[in-house]
């Protein structure tokens, strides 16, 4: 099959298939390059949704002219067969979380989470200082530029094997959702797993909305898994609550209840008027309130000699988003400034 009016790209593989299209591995056949084409579906909300996010990306290149965003390359758009909006960009591997999952759950070596987080960071840095953020990070949305790998023992987990990247060096992808400060609106952002408290409990948001989520990637490839897995909001913040080994602050629910805006979470005053979750009383089950027993403590899934590490994911994981952690702020921290850490 090829794709373009001019039979310029001719399809080899399916790469994958989502809510708005799927992507192509692809010839280009004027250039004799690998490309992959993301065909959007022919509705024309998902037409008009990828037209704004090409110019997300165009606007992205002329801001970040020599890509210190890590952000994949838009080399060309053209409608296919009239209908169909197709995006063509640069040749990346697997994404983090395919490889994660690989990996049968356990976390990768130190080195390659240090080198991971230093660039997801970098890059927030530079997005964020564009006024752009991303809204919807995850695991699925971080590629590796190359997933070759040696699969060795594990460093931390007797009797288990990991694999060490050859090159842990990442891109980020799907702007969809992504809006600069003047188009940020009140709805609801990201993936359920990765989404930061402020948007969960209906506050507003901004740029922080982005560090939660990196705190949340970069934990996932030093444990291996998710460390929010949840089925509703009060859960979440049972969940956040025990594996944070703190509350959500009294400051925010407060905000919240008096904005209206408060759906779905129910929170207790005290005599001292502080808030607080009503769990387990307002507990959707008793599932629900197993899992979230079975929660262990990030601290304690983090071995003691990586605390500079633990110091990092516990500033990107405050619940509250004033305090939390920027990219630029986060860069300067030990575990990535100083050659800390890198012992596995």
């Amino acid at each position: 099959m090829v794709l373009g009016s001019d039979h310029r790209y001719v399809v080899t593989d399916l790469l994958g298939d989502g809510t708005f299209g799927r992507v192509l591995a692809c010839k280009d056949a004027e250039k004799g390059q690998r490309v992959a084409v993301k065909v959007i579906k022919g509705v024309r909300r998902f037409f008009e949704h990828a037209e704004a996010e090409a110019e997300v990306l165009r606007d992205i290149q002329r801001l970040d002219a020599s890509n210190k965003s890590n952000t994949v390359e838009l080399r060309n758009i053209f409608v296919h067969a009239e209908k169909f909006f197709c995006m063509v960009f640069e040749p990346l591997d697997t994404s983090l979380r395919d490889f994660l999952k690989l990996n049968s759950g356990q976390g990768l070596f130190m080195a390659d989470v240090k080198q991971i987080a230093t660039q997801l960071l970098q890059s927030l840095e530079v997005l964020h200082s564009i006024g752009l953020t991303h809204c919807d990070l995850k695991c699925r949305n971080i590629m590796l530029r190359n997933a070759a790998c040696d699969v060795v023992p594990h460093p931390r987990v007797p009797g288990a094997q990991t694999r060490k990247l050859h090159n842990p060096s990442i891109t980020i992808i799907d702007f969809g959702g992504a809006v600069f400060e003047d188009d940020r609106h009140d709805g609801r952002i990201g993936t359920r797993q990765f989404r930061a408290p402020e948007v969960v409990i209906g506050l507003q948001w901004d740029e922080m909305a982005d560090m939660w989520s990196a705190g949340c990637i970069i934990c996932m490839t030093y444990i291996g898994q998710r460390i929010f897995s949840m089925h509703e909001d009060m859960e979440f913040f049972a969940i956040c609550h025990r594996a944070l080994e703190k509350e959500t602050p009294s400051s925010m629910v407060a905000a919240a209840l008096q904005s209206g805006v408060l759906e779905g979470l129910t929170f207790e005053e005290g005599s001292d008027g502080s808030w607080h979750l009503a769990w387990p009383r307002c507990a959707p089950d008793e599932k629900a309130v197993e899992r979230v027993k079975a929660v262990v403590p990030i601290r304690e899934k983090v071995c003691e000699r990586h605390a500079s590490f633990l110091s990092l994911v516990l500033g990107l994981l405050e619940l509250d988003p004033r305090r939390r952690w920027s990219a630029a702020s986060s860069l300067k921290c030990p575990f990535v400034a100083d050659l800390v850490d890198l012992e596995e």
